[in-house]
């Protein structure tokens, strides 16, 4: 099997983003490496910064996640 394709998820910590954040855990193809959002919760684990509003638990892999700025894993994408 090839190795996951790295994603970030830009703006986990609202409804879009949760959603994303849902729909990739244990995802076959894909592993995320950043959540992103605005600078008032940069630099919190995502578990203390985000209010889980969807059904179900939120993944433990991302509730320990440190967000990162939004333009880090923008412009870390276009490095390429």
């Amino acid at each position: 099997m090839s190795p996951k394709i790295p994603v970030a998820v830009l703006a986990a910590t609202g409804s879009v983003g949760q959603r994303f954040v849902q729909l990739l855990d244990n995802h076959p193809l894909f592993e995320v490496v950043a959540l992103t959002a605005s600078d008032r919760t940069t630099g919190q684990k995502y578990g203390q910064a985000c209010h889980w509003i969807l059904p179900g638990d939120m993944p433990a892999w991302a509730a320990q996640m440190t967000l990162l700025p939004s333009e880090t894993a923008a412009s870390a994408g276009s490095a390429e």
